[in-house]
């Protein structure tokens, strides 16, 4: 039916025709009721008198109507009125993904940067068990804002709420089947499935967006032959010529990427829209190669350690700001190359003690030893602090700074500057460079950031992302915060309570916004290996980033920590020992540099050989979860169990039972000891927070597969591995889940995730 000016179906007053297809005619609308613009789409006649049709496309309007996400067209209302069915969508200002192909191809970051987008929109109906079965650069729009839209899902498909076992929110029937053999789609973009009239999952929709992505890369159609049916018989029997970014070859990720939607069968290409948009993610990263190693810092006859400076301000929790202030005058001082600076974790292991100067400075293996205290009053501070000369006990040097606020950093620099004036060492360069370079001219800022690190020091992640988005706020320039950011989304993601592809996204977004803006600065390349381990899993980047980070500081045990990880989880353990070994040197008093010393024997499961190491991190720091849980982990598989327990009680209390992780293998130790009331309470907590946030499957499936829940855990880890939580690939392979590694469910689960992270060594004993 065609309509004219100021007709009206409803409230919906038409006011010009957009366009028309053979899935009927689009117009721009008033809502007469909320005062807007829209889009009403009207189904055609021969449609609308069958109540089949009807039927279905209400069904899809509804289905699609419960997916609320940015990258789909949103839709409003559905009706019909006078024989006439109709949908109202919101209206859209811009161009279709073929008009902006009219001009040719786009740069490969641009396609990648499209894709990435329309891989999120199709994850989502896939989610939601909707196929949209016509991906096509017509039905891709791209707004003047610079948003993507996945348009038409006409065809669309409805799978049973079987799809993946996600929550189906009025998606639970085949709204969208076919009759046996019926072929719907375009010709050039549908797989070779639904060439052939077969039944058609999500799988169908990645080989589409393979063709759609091919054609944004080259200018050129995948598949396009004289007629529909020769273009039907390429995509059954042949490969699109090579891929080419005008005279040069596009980079070999971009091209594999392409290649693995193009498989002709479903079960060799990527296995759902979310491994997609990962490995998008990544598609353009170039690769940084032939990293030195790093060699150990310059000695000297100058050496100092900076002990933790005192709150003395009224407000106790202020302690953010004093710990905060030590660590800038000891990056400060660690820029020195003639002076040799205890690390952060060694001076910071003295916190709270009363222990002599002198026997620290023994300790540390330095000549001397800067202590201090800060003070807060409103925007009033007061800095004291002195050096101590470790030989014969007596101050070199003392300073009272009373300052406003916005001076906080002349005041770092000041002292740094007097302690190298001191000490007698030389200063790079003239020495009329800072050596506190204030990071943001935004004290409120600082201030926030300071706050940030001191709970992510914590591992309390929330509360340090909400520190640092304030900080962002304030000043969206502030390079150090989104490192801190990235850092915190991408550990969170872990441990439970966001999803993992929300804490990639998070993460990787402000890795590259502080590359963006400091492209050196301390920190983003430790990040950028942090998301790598546990959600890009490719393990070669990884390392090379991480190396990159210890090339830049190589003081720092951060980066032997995290390249420690790297090399124990893909069964290079002789090297992870070495790794470790060194973080050990660079920061022998850190409980997480020993911790993970011991990850080179749990990564082959030599248990046993970890617990001396494990029980030194412990002692090290009592109070810091990850040796706790890590030496609970240890103790559970050499039968310890009363000792797991309480490793464990202990980490999940040190975390606040915020770590999803460590309460499922405090679960599991319990019902190892037969406890299992107590560990099925703790089954009930995970089923019960999963109703609010985020709960990983994976975590639960190791709570299930210790109470023997064989068949619950198997369907846990199904959906672990479609929502890709964080380093599955590796921790599926723990020994809790031994007694599945004949079952053909956990057989299929590792294939796939062998083809989506190929990696070496991950097979465990056992």
């Amino acid at each position: 039916m065609t309509l004219t000016v100021g007709n009206k179906l409803g409230p919906y007053e038409i006011l010009s025709p957009l366009g028309a297809g053979g899935m009927g005619e689009v117009y721009r609308a008033r809502d007469t009721k909320l005062d807007r613009d829209v889009a009403l789409k009207v189904l055609p006649e021969h449609l609308a008198r069958d109540p089949a049709a009807l039927s279905r496309f209400e069904r899809e309007a509804k289905a699609i109507a419960a997916l609320s996400h940015p990258n789909i067209l949103s839709i409003f209302d559905f009706g019909e009125q006078g024989g006439v069915a109709y949908a109202v969508t919101e209206l859209l200002e811009g161009e279709t993904l073929r008009a902006r192909l009219s001009s040719g191809a786009l740069p490969s970051r641009k396609a990648v940067e499209l894709g990435v987008a329309m891989t999120q929109g199709l994850a989502a109906a896939h989610e939601k068990g909707i196929v949209h079965r016509d991906l096509k650069p017509e039905n891709v729009f791209l707004t003047r804002d610079g948003r993507v839209k996945l348009l038409d899902f006409g065809l669309a498909r409805v799978l049973p709420s079987t799809l993946s076992g996600s929550s189906r929110s009025g998606a639970q029937t085949d709204a969208g089947a076919t009759e046996p053999g019926a072929i719907l789609g375009t010709a050039g973009y549908m797989s070779p499935e639904q060439v052939r009239g077969e039944a058609v999952d999500h799988r169908s929709d990645i080989f589409s967006f393979g063709a759609v992505f091919y054609e944004m890369l080259t200018g050129r159609r995948a598949f396009r032959r004289e007629s529909p049916v020769e273009t039907m018989m390429a995509i059954l029997q042949e490969e699109p010529p090579q891929l080419r970014e005008g005279s040069r070859t596009l980079p070999a990720e971009i091209v594999e990427i392409v290649t693995h939607c193009l498989e002709k069968k479903p079960d060799e290409r990527f296995q759902s829209a979310r491994d997609l948009a990962f490995a998008l993610r990544f598609g353009e990263r170039e690769d940084r190669s032939g990293v030195a190693g790093s060699r150990p810092p310059e000695e000297s006859g100058a050496s100092i350690a900076v002990l933790p400076f005192r709150n003395l301000s009224a407000d106790r929790d202020a302690e953010y700001f004093s710990d905060g202030m030590t660590e800038e005058i000891l990056n400060a001082l660690a820029q020195i190359p003639t002076l040799r600076v205890a690390s952060r974790t060694s001076s910071f292991a003295f916190k709270g003690k009363d222990t002599d100067v002198r026997a620290i400075g023994r300790e540390l293996g330095v000549r001397s030893v800067l202590e201090g205290s800060v003070r807060q009053a409103g925007q009033r501070l007061r800095v004291t602090v002195q050096l101590i000369d470790i030989g014969n006990g007596y101050q070199l040097w003392s300073q009272r700074y009373d300052r406003e606020m916005q001076d906080v950093f002349a005041v770092q620099d000041e002292i740094a500057r007097a302690i190298a004036e001191t000490l007698k060492v030389r200063l790079l360069g003239s020495g009329s460079q800072p050596l506190v370079a204030p990071a943001t001219k935004d004290v409120e800022a600082y201030d926030l950031y300071l706050k940030g690190r001191y709970f992510w020091s914590r591992r309390q992640t929330r509360a340090a992302i909400e520190q640092f988005e304030a900080a962002v706020a304030r000043d969206p320039d502030y390079a150090a915060v989104y490192t801190g950011l990235a850092d915190s989304y991408a550990v969170w993601g872990f441990y439970g309570g966001i999803p993992p592809w929300e804490a990639f996204a998070r993460a990787r977004a402000a890795a590259e916004r502080a590359q963006e803006l400091a492209p050196n600065a301390p920190g983003v390349h430790l990040s950028l290996g942090i998301i790598e381990h546990y959600y890009g899993w490719d393990t070669a980047r990884e390392e090379r980033e991480l190396r990159l980070a210890i090339a830049e500081n190589p003081r720092s045990q951060e980066g032997y920590f995290w390249l420690t990880l790297c090399l124990a989880t893909t069964g290079r353990f002789e090297e992870a020992l070495a790794t470790a070994q060194r973080g050990v040197e660079v920061e022998p008093h850190s409980a997480n540099a020993r911790a993970v010393l011991a990850w080179a024997y749990l990564g082959s499961h030599r248990f046993e050989e970890s617990l001396p190491t494990l029980h030194e991190a412990v002692a090290l720091d009592p109070e810091a979860a990850f040796p706790a849980w890590s030496l609970g982990y240890a103790q559970l598989y050499t039968g310890r169990l009363d000792e797991a327990i309480a490793s464990l009680e202990q980490a999940v209390k040190a975390t606040r039972r915020e770590h999803v992780f460590e309460i499922a293998l405090y679960g599991a130790a319990l019902a190892a000891a037969g406890r299992r009331a107590d560990a099925e309470a703790l089954l009930a907590e995970l089923r019960e927070r999963g109703t609010k946030t985020y709960v990983p499957p994976f975590d639960v499936a190791v709570l299930l597969m210790a109470l023997g829940e064989k068949a619950e855990a198997l369907s846990a880890l199904e959906r672990a591995y479609d929502e890709r939580n964080a380093l599955l690939w590796f921790r599926i392979h723990l020994p809790v889940f031994d007694a599945l590694r004949e079952e053909p469910r956990w057989k299929a689960i590792v294939d796939r995730l062998a083809r989506t992270a190929p990696v070496r060594g991950i097979r465990a004993p056992g």
